[in-house]
């Protein structure tokens, strides 16, 4: 099963133009915890969209009604060549999307006990469509 995740959100606002967050620590650590919350609310949204579109089944406790453990593999497409770490980005990334697939009951928690195995990837440049692509699969033993 593969999830299209985005890199960067929009947060609408009422009186100024809306802002375009992007996804890594930098802007994690400098961000208001106000707008930290609108930005995950909208990245919960899109990947709400991402679940609904695969029929994943929300509120089951488990991926495409397999039960966990899971193997997730987070491999990220930038629009351009400029250089960034997979540390950088990744982690948020991978925060943002659990947090999403647990308050959307798709899986019980995060802990190790549910994805004992993830791993980050660059899979090259999309200058038409940057993404990060989270590939899950159940953790063969």
């Amino acid at each position: 099963m593969k999830l299209i995740l985005p890199l960067s959100v929009t947060i609408p606002r009422k009186t100024k133009a809306d802002r375009v967050w992007i996804l890594n620590l930098n802007s994690y650590r400098n961000t208001h915890h106000m707008v930290l919350n609108q930005a995950k609310i909208a990245y919960r949204e899109a990947v709400e969209w991402e679940i609904i579109r695969l029929g994943m089944g929300i509120g089951n406790d488990q991926i495409g009604f397999v039960p966990p453990p899971y193997h997730f593999t987070y491999t990220v497409f930038p629009a351009n060549k400029r250089k960034f770490d997979l540390a950088n980005v990744l982690p948020i990334i991978q925060k943002f999307t659990d947090d999403a697939l647990i308050s959307m009951r798709v899986i019980s928690d995060d802990s190790w006990r549910v994805i004992p195995a993830i791993n980050y990837r660059f899979g090259g440049i999309d200058g038409e469509n940057p993404r990060c692509e989270l590939e899950i699969k159940p953790l063969e033993a």
